[in-house]
């Protein structure tokens, strides 16, 4: 039997294809491992090529000011579509965007409202989780693996 993880990995091959895409990452326990401030610089990588991607928008999700993530991390922001917000402005910057929609966080609130073509994945690393239908990595390392299998599919 496949893990999440796995499942989730073959799961970017179909968001690698369509024309429109929203990558929504929480900062604090998704890009930034718990208890770190930085977040993970293989994670910026993956986000910094996923913004110069036709038809791609990039957001940073965090309770923390815009100018004080942007300082916790490896992002240019200068290529436009890096956009920052709260939790509850996700779901206006969904209905912006449009297309689908990749959410990783750690909160399970910012999942909520996902479309049948979106994937949610909630950041928790609970060996017995409940039994919600939201994919689950571990922590920031996994997050890792996901955006790195995203830009993969995204560019062929």
């Amino acid at each position: 039997m496949e893990t999440d993880l796995e499942e989730l990995l073959a799961d970017m091959a179909s968001l690698g294809e369509a024309p429109t895409l929203l990558v929504a990452c929480g900062f604090d326990g998704a890009l930034s491992p718990d208890g770190e401030d930085r977040a993970v610089q293989q994670s910026s990588e993956a986000l910094n090529v996923l913004l110069a991607l036709p038809g791609t928008t990039v957001a940073v999700v965090s309770r923390r000011p815009a100018d004080e993530v942007s300082e916790l991390m490896f992002l240019s922001g200068s290529k436009g579509g890096l956009r920052m917000c709260g939790p509850g402005d996700l779901a206006a910057l969904r209905r912006e965007v449009g297309g689908v929609a990749l959410v990783i966080d750690v909160d399970p609130e910012s999942l909520e409202g996902l479309g049948a073509s979106d994937v949610g994945v909630l950041v928790d690393d609970d060996e017995d989780p409940d039994d919600d239908g939201h994919r689950r990595v571990a922590d920031a390392d996994e997050v890792v693996e996901v955006l790195e299998e995203l830009v993969s599919a995204r560019r062929h």
